[in-house]
């Protein structure tokens, strides 16, 4: 309230002929133009007004000529004098008081003037916000909200399709094992209320792209059910909760380029999220099947699955290129997509200080490390060891992480503690968490994030960084926070040109991108369904299949393979798809990693191309014409070897 009583004395000292000067001072009243408005119309009230001490000044000299006079005339005793005295004491006490008083009001005064209203100080002094102000870099963009408002009913229909197709797969494939038979979006619409774009920044820095940053944000009634059956009791055992309170915030990145002298002046637009999305919700269960205890459970594993699951699939540096014009006008557009150009050395040397996460006043700590979140790889994430019964952990181990966009990824690192038997859990009975995290569960002991440009900034080399330990977000603008101990480690980035020196390592990383195939057999009628499989060691990946087609060709289809021994063979199999009869082999070739560790820089390149090794299945064996038999069966492959130098714990 003194605060509005000042901006609003200031505004009314600023129109002594109406409202007319006053809205002028209203529309100056910017971050720092506000700070300067209100500073000057204090100074110019303080200059017009009489100090307190003057006046306390004359008073005292009225006084003292005053008893002077009224002793000379009047001839006072003695004890009046004294009275006489004490009275004036009190008075003078009096007016210091006065004087304090004054002086703490104005130093309040004076540090609420020296502050930055922002958006939250306006709202709290003018109860609301003019179109016209802005407190940041970003650009408003109500004709866009309003154009959002008129088009809502369809985007949210386009909008609720997407996420269904996207997430429920996720769902069934994240779900709990054993104890959910399947869930699903039962209803989904966000309401009448649209997305909102808070505001949008163009980069200017960059010459030969367009990149633009938009600030969205929405909180409404939407009206979503999600369906959650159980293994047993069919229909009967069905809950259907309702996610309420629901807020979405984040920020999208959308870059243009190549730029050309054609309509619409860029090539393509290159989508993603510039940090994890900030989900906010409430499941409400009602008063069935346990209510609140129930939402709860559920929200644990729902919860990081939203967080790290689903919006790891367009966090930077993943992304979705759109391409808008002809190849032939904007030229090759695989610098757009996502791509590998390094990797990033850690050696985890030790952390200090952490909390006692445990009944006996320890910690079994180990960490996570990642650059990239990708759901369906968990082999992208990095672990150490656990080192058990210790507040002060020391690794001293190397590892190896890929990197795709240096000059803008992080590094991620997330400290547990690891519960060989999660006692709350159990007995809380919070079995949709799963009887495995029951028995091996992890709690979180605090996170960090280090930007990968200072390593990249001196590639080869290695930094020292000590960071806190926080309990925020990734996505905070200040970071992850501090106070839950800190971490130490360096790092090393390399590029594909220089991690050629490491040619005696005997583990890496094996990157594979399919380009076509070509002269394929016939597998069914007269044509075939080609898909890709690759397999290297446990893991293996399959291709999106292609469909009528002997000559089929992949766009931008890469798979990864992390600490892959170079004793390995990378094999391939073409498969043609056939839902109803079984998959039919179309050929196969097996790939030594010692061939591909041997060529230039651990790269095939290109145009590396392998021969299909024939099989007897599918149309083969069954009365194919010689002149087809004797066609031979091509893939066109990139094998990258990355090797990684000493991935064996280091030593101190």
């Amino acid at each position: 309230m003194a605060r509005q009583k000042i901006v609003s004395t200031a505004i009314d000292a600023e129109q002594p002929s109406g409202s007319t000067s006053g809205a002028k001072v209203m529309q100056r009243l910017s971050s720092r133009a506000a700070k300067a408005e209100l500073e000057a119309q204090a100074a110019a009230q303080a200059a017009k007004s009489i100090q307190l001490s003057t006046i306390a000044k004359a008073a005292a000299g009225v006084w003292v000529a005053f008893m002077a006079v009224t002793v000379k005339v009047l001839h006072l005793a003695s004890l009046e004098l004294v009275w006489g005295a004490l009275l004036g004491l009190l008075w003078g006490l009096g007016l210091v008081l006065l004087y304090q008083i004054n002086r703490k009001r104005k130093a309040e005064r004076g540090q609420l003037l020296a502050l930055i209203p922002g958006a939250k100080g306006m709202q709290a002094l003018l109860h609301h916000i003019p179109t016209w102000i802005s407190f940041r870099d970003t650009e408003k963009m109500e004709w866009l909200n309003r154009i959002l408002e008129k088009a809502w009913p369809y985007y949210d229909s386009a909008i609720c399709k997407a996420i269904k197709e996207q997430v429920e797969p996720l769902m069934m494939k994240f779900k709990p094992p054993g104890l959910i038979k399947k869930i699903y979006f039962q209803k989904l619409t966000f309401g009448d209320d649209p997305f909102r774009v808070e505001g949008i920044r163009v980069d200017e820095k960059k010459r030969d792209e367009i990149c633009i940053e938009v600030d969205y944000r929405w909180s409404g009634d939407a009206n979503i059910f999600l369906a959650i059956e159980l293994p047993a009791g069919g229909q009967a055992t069905r809950m259907v909760p309702k996610v309420s309170n629901l807020a979405v915030s984040g920020t999208l990145r959308v870059i243009l380029r190549p730029l050309l002298p054609e309509i619409p002046g860029f090539g393509a637009a290159v989508v993603s999220l510039r940090a994890p999305p900030v989900v906010r919700f409430s499941l409400d269960f009602g008063k069935s099947m346990g209510g609140g205890y129930t939402a709860g459970a559920i929200k644990a594993w729902l919860d990081p699955f939203l967080r790290e699951t689903v919006s790891g699939m367009l966090l930077w540096p993943r992304r979705m290129v759109v391409p808008l014009l002809d190849e032939k006008l904007t030229g090759p557009l695989d610098d757009l997509y996502l791509r590998h150009m390094g990797a990033l050395q850690i050696d985890v040397c030790k952390a200090t200080n952490l909390p006692r996460m445990d009944t006996m006043g320890t910690t079994d700590a180990f960490l996570e490390l990642f650059t990239l979140v990708d759901p369906r790889k968990p082999e992208s994430v990095e672990k150490t060891k656990v080192v058990k019964n210790t507040l002060n952990p020391v690794w001293n181990e190397r590892h190896w992480l890929l990197v795709q966009e240096p000059s803008t990824q992080a590094l991620h690192i997330e400290c547990y503690d690891r519960d060989y038997l999660n006692a709350k859990d159990l007995l809380s009975l919070n079995v949709f968490k799963g009887a495995a995290n029951l028995v091996m569960s992890k709690d979180l002991v605090g996170r960090c994030r280090l930007h990968i440009a200072e390593a990249a900034q001196s590639p080869g080399r290695a930094i020292e960084k000590v960071m806190p330990l926080g309990k925020g977000e990734f996505s905070n603008e200040d970071g992850c926070g501090g106070g839950f101990g800190e971490l130490t480690l360096k790092l090393t980035y390399w590029p594909f040109e220089l991690i050629d020196f490491h040619r005696e390592a005997t583990v890496g990383a094996v990157i594979v991108t399919l380009f076509s195939c070509s002269n394929l057999p016939i597998a069914d009628l007269v044509t075939s369904d080609p898909f890709v499989e690759f397999k290297l060691g446990d893991d293996s990946y399959e291709s999106p299949v292609v469909m009528s087609t002997l000559n089929p060709s992949w766009s931008h289809t890469s798979f990864d393979f992390f600490r892959v021994p170079v004793t390995e063979s990378l094999t391939v199999k073409v498969w043609d798809y056939d839902a109803l009869s079984g998959n039919d082999l179309l050929g196969s070739v097996s790939i030594p990693l010692t061939d591909v560790q041997k060529a230039p820089h651990g790269d095939t390149g290109k145009d590396s191309s392998w021969t299909l090794q024939p099989t007897t299945s599918g149309f083969f064996g069954t009365g194919v014409s010689a002149s087809e038999a004797k066609k031979v069966s091509t893939i066109k492959l990139r094998i990258q070897w990355i090797p990684f130098k000493g991935i064996t714990p280091i030593s101190d």
